[in-house]
């Protein structure tokens, strides 16, 4: 390591005075680190600019982006509801799926533009959400539908759970002795059959 001191010229030592005039390897230390502090000033205001660029990108990503309004519905009658704003999407650029126990929407956008100088650019945009499906909700009745307005709203109703069907439910009887249990402690009497 490397400190001032050994950066001092070589002029400055009594040796100097007795070899004349000599040169050395090293330059001027200040040199050196004023040449290292404007490197470091140039790479702080380079640092700054990057940093104000990417707030105001950030901004505008935020303004042209598309707003994404969820509501999920899971009260008594309402099943599974979700609605989603795909207004910058044509209905042949999203798909929806059911993925397990996962809904999926996925909506992809191509966009190319050549502008009078020839320039060319080219944009690919996509859109992926999920949403877990609870359990007691049938996934395989899931239907989508898209407004005029660009809301997709995908829903599943509750899951319909069959009617217990009414049943006997047969007394088995054993010839082994009853086991003492709780109800047997607190002085109920059981009888053997």
């Amino acid at each position: 390591m490397l400190c001032r001191m050994h950066l001092a010229p070589f002029a400055s030592s009594s040796l100097a005075s007795r070899l004349g005039t000599v040169r050395t390897l090293w330059p001027h230390a200040e040199t050196i680190f004023t040449e290292l502090q404007q490197e470091m000033e140039k790479a702080r205001e380079f640092m700054s600019s990057f940093e104000q660029l990417l707030s105001n990108h950030a901004a505008m990503a935020v303004e042209h982006s598309p707003s994404s309004s969820v509501s999920l519905g899971h009260s008594s009658g309402d099943g599974f509801s979700v609605c989603q704003d795909v207004k910058n999407f044509a209905p042949e650029q999203l798909s929806v799926k059911v993925v397990g126990r996962k809904v999926v929407l996925v909506g992809q956008k191509e966009t190319q533009n050549v502008d009078e100088k020839g320039s060319f650019s080219y944009k690919y945009e996509v859109l992926k959400r999920e949403w877990d499906v609870p359990e007691e909700v049938d996934a395989e009745a899931l239907t989508c539908s898209l407004s005029k307005d660009g809301q997709l709203l995908i829903e599943a109703p509750k899951l319909a759970l069959p009617a217990a069907p009414e049943r006997s439910v047969p007394i088995q009887v054993s010839s082994a002795a009853p086991l003492t249990g709780p109800a047997s402690e607190n002085g109920a009497t059981k009888a053997q059959v």
